[in-house]
């Protein structure tokens, strides 16, 4: 029994309770104080690791551009050697070299201009008078500076105005030394625009400032990603030479354009004393900590107000608490001891089935008794009070009734009785007989045992993403349709549906969008079928659509199969939005019907499986109905894959070269193409087998194997010099070039080979482009940067943006044979080519006419001035040794006269 608190003890809990209040606020006080000040402490590291990040970014972008203008001067040595020989003693052979200049200002976008001047500072040749254009040429005291070092290294100068352009630009020279001995200046003139693009790379809308200058403080480039470039000729602050010790993690100071208190981060560059900074305002450090600050404060102070309000509270509660307990403790505190403690809901009735005793857990379960439940009361009453609830709509007889049969429950009480409530939860009623006559009632909630077995046959029988029927239920549901038609003489059919190229849509945007997109196909299946009809996921991208109750003609069933389906297809044909993005898809339908002869659900679902793969095989978005003849060629196609498996470890693949030539027959570089050559098939042609390892991994292993063999080939030619002028191109698959870690594999090759970047050429089509064109870009630009060439093969077939074939590193465009074996017969093509060849001239392109087969074809394409021609009117594909042997009966002439097709 509870005995109330005499008055001096409960003042002493009053005061314990506002001393616990003062207690709360001051480590409330202290916490945030602490939290502001160690949050204020992370924004300063926090953003001094980010401005270090950024200025080892900016270090490796810029190192890299260098380097690359070092190599690329460097390599005009090797580019100019012969036409600047061929010139020595009088006059240089100026439109060559101007060519080959202009070819290597194209090998880098950061680079207008490219010049190449004698000892005395004289421009001898020039990238830009190949195209007419006026370049000013570099400050006579930077060419002195250039010439007079004893070790040819990268010089670079000041940034100045450029008089024609208007534009800012910094020069970078390098000597080189012809073999005769005379030394010559290669100099680059390279915007400033085209480094600060190189400095913001990676850095989004922080407004930082970025630096190139050198140890002393002269500022080459300054750039504020809120103001655009710098005019400062110095950096604020002191010399980064006396900060050396500091640069690694960065320093508090000024920062170096603006000169305000700040923090900064700098890097060494490899050339020189060259450095690159990048800084950031303290100001603009700790904006969101000041926002924090008010924000945290201001939820303290409110927080100290409630801890107040509820010492407040709680200290009025207790006394009233107090008061109450005192006048009911002697006379419930046992009873509701005892009552409280029961989990189940509980009442005990008298012979009479009048109520003596009940717990607050019954209560909880049918609050709406609280004014009506009372000892004495009868429990008929009880059940006149409950039915209005229990059943809201019913009508007068029928709540009569219910309360009748829960009566006459009672008079014999057997088993249990579950009960569902308006909150929604279950209990389970079982009722005994006491021996005084009586009836003790048990309401026990039973809500989570009936959640746990709803939730056991949903994970059993329903996909947990999309909640559609599992393949266990619908080979149920599959069975049970099949006994149906066997008394209905119905008809039922399977579709079978896979999505197409689901696989590049995880492997781009991620496995999150991937669900959205079978949620949203789940959705549209179950909105195109009728209600009878049974729609169930199997899982990955495959979904199963049973339709039911088909008329019993075949004939009928099957249109009526074929218009279910076209509409399916029309139906996930439609764009889908997965987040902010518009995604296209289409899907292949296998169909196959089933009346009361048909298998067995598995065998059902296997032949919708094959027809299936039959309309995937016509490359997505049909359908196909079922035909034995397709196991046959599903076996077949099982027995080629187990052969293609085969092929690379038992060395069955070959490459077959189709020759290149210009305009004048001369024999330019070839295409690999792969051969299978199989010991009991023979040669195996590749439109049969390409597809089959599409379809697998092995496309992946036979791709490496293709480049492998090219670049050991290319090795081979090198030690030739009838071989060695000559380029070859490889075809290169879409799930080969997706690979995150193409350009290192495509690296190995050329470094564990020894062949050289220059000589190889990947062709890639117009849809792998487009499939991710960021991703596409970013990969060919690392591979250029290494020297390797790119073509885009079958182009004009696709349907991309012109647009984009200027920010692709390209070096050919190849035309569809589908264009050109129509030529002089179609305006059509006649138009297409010429366009095409009109434009790649424009873009500094050069293009390869494939498919060229008659004289005609030939003769259009040379008289509109096509570059590249390859078909069976020159040569077909051939082996190894007999493409060498035509390479070397072209003779030293011939390969002179392409040694800078490059």
């Amino acid at each position: 029994m509870t005995q109330p608190l005499p008055l001096f003890a409960r003042n002493q809990v009053i005061v314990a309770i506002w001393g616990l209040v003062c207690v709360l606020v001051l480590s409330v006080a202290t916490g945030v104080s602490s939290l502001l000040w160690n949050q204020r402490q992370a924004e300063l590291a926090e953003q001094a690791q980010q401005l270090a990040r950024i200025a080892a970014g900016a270090e490796v972008g810029v190192n890299r551009t260098l380097l690359a203008l070092d190599v690329l001067l460097a390599t005009t040595e090797e580019l100019l050697g012969q036409p600047l020989a061929a010139g020595a003693g009088s006059a240089i052979s100026e439109p060559m070299a101007d060519r080959l200049l202009a070819a290597v200002a194209r090998q880098s976008l950061n680079v207008r201009h490219v010049a190449l001047l004698d000892a005395s500072g004289r421009p001898l040749a020039s990238s830009s008078a190949a195209t007419g254009r006026l370049v000013d040429d570099p400050p006579p005291d930077f060419v002195a500076r250039a010439l007079a070092q004893r070790v040819p290294t990268l010089l670079i100068g000041e940034p100045l105005l450029a008089p024609r352009s208007a534009e800012r630009v910094i020069y970078l020279a390098r000597p080189v030394l012809l073999p005769g001995g005379q030394r010559l200046l290669a100099v680059a003139q390279v915007p400033l625009e085209a480094l600060a693009a190189v400095l913001l790379q990676g850095i989004g809308a922080t407004p930082i400032e970025l630096t190139l200058e050198r140890a002393s403080g002269e500022l080459l480039l300054g750039l504020a990603t809120a103001q655009g470039l710098s005019d400062a000729a110095r950096a604020s602050g002191p010399p980064l030479s006396d900060l050396w010790e500091q640069a690694a993690n960065g320093w508090h100071g000024q920062t170096r354009l603006r000169g305000v208190p700040g923090q900064v981060a700098g890097r060494a560059l490899m050339y020189g004393d060259l450095w690159v900074t990048a800084s950031l305002a303290q100001s603009e450090v700790l904006r969101d900590w000041q926002q924090q600050v008010w924000l945290v404060g201001g939820a303290a102070l409110l927080l100290a107000l409630t801890l107040v309000i509820s010492g407040g509270l709680a200290a009025s509660h207790i006394a009233r608490m107090q008061r109450a307990r005192a006048e009911v403790a002697q006379s419930k505190a046992l009873l509701d001891q005892a009552l409280a403690s029961m989990v189940s809901g509980f009442v005990l009735l008298d012979a009479q089935h009048r109520v003596v005793q009940w717990n607050p857990r019954f209560e909880e379960f049918f609050p709406w008794l609280a004014s009506v439940i009372q000892p004495g009361v009868s429990f008929r009453q009880v059940l006149e009070a409950t039915v209005h609830y229990h059943l809201p709509g019913a009508s007068a007889e029928e709540k009569r009734e219910w309360v009748r049969l829960r009566m006459r429950r009672q008079v014999q009480p057997q088993g249990t009785l579950e009960q569902r409530l308006p909150s929604g939860r279950s209990v389970q009623i079982t009722e005994r007989m006491t021996p005084d006559g009586g009836l003790v009632i048990v309401y026990h909630d039973v809500t989570e045992l009936r959640q746990a077995a709803a939730e056991i046959e949903l994970l059993a029988f329903y996909d947990p993403l999309t909640g559609l029927p599992n393949r266990r239920l619908l080979l149920r549901r599959i069975d049970e349709a099949c006994a149906a038609t066997e008394r209905s003489g119905e008809h039922g059919a399977l579709l079978f549906i896979d999505l197409d190229r689901f696989k590049t849509l995880n492997d781009t945007l991620g496995h999150e969008m991937g669900d959205l997109l079978l949620q949203q196909v789940g959705h549209r299946l179950q909105a195109g079928v009728r209600s009878g009809d049974v729609v169930a996921r199997l899982g990955g991208d495959e979904f199963v659509v049973a339709l039911l109750h088909l008329p019993p003609d075949l004939a009928l069933a099957t249109e009526q199969a074929r218009t279910v389906a076209g509409q399916i297809l029309g139906l996930l044909a439609r764009p889908y939005t997965l987040g902010e993005q518009i995604h296209h898809s289409s899907a292949s339908v296998g169909v196959t019907l089933f009346s009361q002869n048909s298998q067995a659900a598995l065998e059902i679902l296997k032949q919708a499986d094959i027809a299936m793969y039959e309309a995937k095989a016509q490359h997505g978005n049909v359908l196909r109905f079922y035909d034995p003849a397709m196991q046959t060629v599903l076996h077949q196609r099982a027995s080629l894959l187990a052969d293609l498996k085969q092929a690379l470890p038992l060395q069955q693949f070959r490459l077959h070269l189709q020759p290149q030539f210009d305009a004048h027959g001369r024999l330019l570089g070839a295409e690999a193409l792969l051969r299978w050559q199989h010991p009991e098939r023979g040669l195996v042609p590749p439109g049969l087998f390409i597809p089959v390892a599409e379809d697998s991994d092995l496309i992946l292993a036979i791709g490496q194997w293709v480049l492998v063999s090219a670049c050991e080939l290319l090795v081979r030619w090198q030690a030739d010099a009838r071989l060695a002028r000559l380029h070859l191109s490889v075809n290169v698959s879409a799930r080969q070039f997706r690979q995150a870690d193409f350009p290192a594999l495509v690296g190995q090759c050329l470094e564990a080979s020894g062949a050289r970047a220059q000589r190889l050429e990947l062709e890639l089509t117009e849809t792998l482009v487009l499939e991710d064109v960021n991703d596409t870009i970013a990969k060919m630009h690392q591979l250029r940067a290494r020297g390797v060439r790119f073509a885009l093969d079958d182009f004009g077939t696709g349907y991309s943006s012109l647009a984009y074939l200027t920010r692709l590193p390209l070096h050919r465009l190849k035309i569809d044979r589908s264009f050109v074996q129509q030529l002089g017969e179609s305006p059509s093509d006649d138009v297409v080519v010429q366009t095409i060849l009109g434009m790649a001239r424009n873009l500094d392109l050069e293009v390869v006419a494939e498919g060229v087969e008659t004289p005609r074809q030939h003769a259009f394409l040379q008289a509109h001035r096509c570059a590249i021609y390859q078909g069976y009117l020159f040569a077909r594909p051939m082996p190894i040794e007999e493409f060498e042997t035509l390479a070397r009966g072209q003779g030293e002439a011939d390969a002179a006269s392409v040694s800078f097709s490059i």
